[in-house]
């Protein structure tokens, strides 16, 4: 409103090269454009990457570049790019081909093998050293003329069909997530059994089939359940290891016992639950089935490493509640939630920074990190439902998702008065709708590298029969006398269910959509009549 030109923060930092004042003349500086290009922006550049190298601005001000700095634009696209700005650049075309698989396994297996995962920047230790050595042949290959199991999976698995575009770099970093818990187990398990550490058979028994578990929920945990049986039966053949029972389980079926290295039935840990009657109508209430167990392992492993996190699934299928029920169970987090839309942008981030997080100057930087208020080194988790509605700009950006995603890169953001400000303790996780329902946007591919994805899908019969039969067990508790009607009216009610929603299709009417969330509504309906 006052019409004075102020700086931004390319011109900012252009004056401080050209000020001179800590002999920036003598190195050669290199500043990066990283995002999508458009015209708006770039256009204003055409004087600047031109033989004049001059950059106008709208005060009428010019600003020389000096010779010794040079403009990078990296981009995935030039889409929304003008020829006027391409025709000013030298392009260098970096393939998915430049880095084959081989390489990526190879710096996949050395992160792992020569970093202290645990942190505490020691000698690594001997069971990390262990894990890996005999999980070695099945990540590595051992010439060139064959493929290791992980390197056949992973090919397999980008065929398949998935919720979202499946990348290399995604899977390859949800799979380190999950190596890295398997490791963590076996260190655990050595410094609580100090006179028998896990080695020999023990070991080698574990490693195996914590491998298997592991490609099973990083590779295929974005896909349906029957692309996972598919899968499962493939790393079983490629590896030649067998089930308790074969015919009739996948490797989704069973967690890994770290005490002996053997397979346990996942639907044998989950425990039996009662509710009491007023516990019906509350919503804060989660029943431990088969698959809220199996997809909390997966998802404590990958929160606890501190990367960003999404669940997709279908609307009523649970994503909201199994989330929220992992992160209660990790110590050290403050939650905060936001509800994005189609108009959501970037401020609702910073908004939710000043409410729960401090600047404080370690050094030379500017860290933004959470508020001592909260706990000292409590991590502030940023959850973000409906992480895939806001919409595209005029040139194909999400704002909101392209700041998110400088934020895991980068770690941290330009502030107002162009000073850069670390992020500390601040982690990323989402929920959201497959992108096939109306409304949803694709998400940025270069954003979704970074994020381990699972697809929550509606419970199947057997769970929806535990869930119901624990609700209705609390409201037979007001009707002592009906008490033993329980199952009977839970197999009636979920197989009414089970007839509407194969009967009535959204493809009939789309307003014929059924989700658990009927029954729940049901089972209130009940408690309250």
């Amino acid at each position: 409103t006052t019409m004075e030109w102020t700086d931004g923060v390319f011109t900012s930092i252009l004056r401080k090269i050209l000020a001179n004042q800590k002999g920036e003349s003598s190195r050669r500086h290199w500043i990066v454009f990283d995002g999508d290009v458009d015209p708006v922006w770039a256009e204003n550049l055409n004087s600047v990457l031109d033989d004049n190298k001059l950059l106008t601005l709208p005060s009428g001000e010019r600003l020389s570049i000096p010779n010794n700095v040079r403009i990078i634009l990296e981009v995935d696209s030039l889409e929304q790019a003008t020829a006027a700005t391409v025709s000013r650049c030298g392009m260098v075309w970096f393939s998915e081909d430049t880095l084959s698989l081989d390489m990526c396994l190879d710096n996949l297996f050395n992160s792992l093998r020569y970093t202290d995962i645990t942190g505490e920047s020691r000698d690594i230790p001997s069971a990390q050293v262990s894990f890996l050595d005999s999980a070695r042949p099945m990540i590595l290959s051992e010439d060139e003329l064959s493929n290791s199991l992980v390197a056949d999976a992973l090919e397999f698995a980008i065929a398949q069909e998935h919720i979202m575009l499946p990348t290399r770099e995604r899977l390859l970093a949800s799979l380190r997530a999950l190596l890295i818990q398997g490791i963590k187990q076996v260190i655990e398990y050595d410094e609580n059994h100090p006179d028998f550490p896990i080695n020999g058979v023990h070991l080698d028994n574990f490693v195996k089939r914590w491998v298997l578990h592991s490609l099973l929920w990083s590779f295929a945990g974005s896909t349906p359940w029957a692309v996972r049986h598919t899968f499962s039966d493939m790393i079983l053949r490629s590896s030649g290891l067998t089930l308790p029972d074969f015919d009739n389980t996948s490797v989704a079926d069973y967690r890994v016992r770290v005490e002996d290295g053997e397979y346990e039935l996942w639907s044998d840990s989950v425990p039996r639950m009662e509710i009491e009657s007023h516990k019906v109508v509350s919503s804060d209430v989660v029943i431990t089935t088969t698959d809220t167990v199996r997809h909390s392992e997966v998802l404590h492993a990958w929160l606890t490493s501190r990367m960003p996190l999404i669940l997709c699934g279908p609307p009523g299928s649970g994503k909201t509640m199994t989330l929220t029920a992992v992160l209660q169970s990790i110590q050290g987090i403050v939650m905060a939630n936001l509800n994005f839309s189609s108009k959501t942008t970037p401020e609702i981030i910073l908004k939710t920074f000043s409410q729960y997080c401090i600047y404080t100057r370690k050094g030379k930087d500017v860290v933004m990190e959470p508020s001592d208020s909260l706990g000292a080194q409590t991590w502030l988790v940023v959850f973000c439902d409906e992480i895939n509605l806001p919409e595209n700009d005029m040139y194909g950006t999400q704002r909101v998702i392209t700041f998110m995603r400088q934020l895991v890169e980068q770690g941290g953001f330009w502030r107002d008065d162009n000073h850069w400000v670390k992020i500390n303790r601040i982690q990323f996780v989402g929920a959201c709708n497959p992108p096939t329902d109306a409304g949803r946007v694709v998400m940025s591919s270069r954003f979704l590298r970074h994020a381990p994805l699972i697809l929550v899908d509606f419970p199947a019969k057997d769970s929806l029969l535990q869930i119901y039969g624990t609700f209705n067990g609390g409201i037979m508790k007001l009707f002592p006398n009906l008490k033993g009607e329980t199952r009977a009216l839970t197999e009636s009610m979920v197989e009414l269910y089970c007839e509407a929603q194969a009967k009535f299709t959204t493809d009939m009417q789309p307003q014929y959509f059924f989700s658990p969330r009927e029954l729940s509504r049901w089972v209130r309906g009940i408690y309250e009549a």
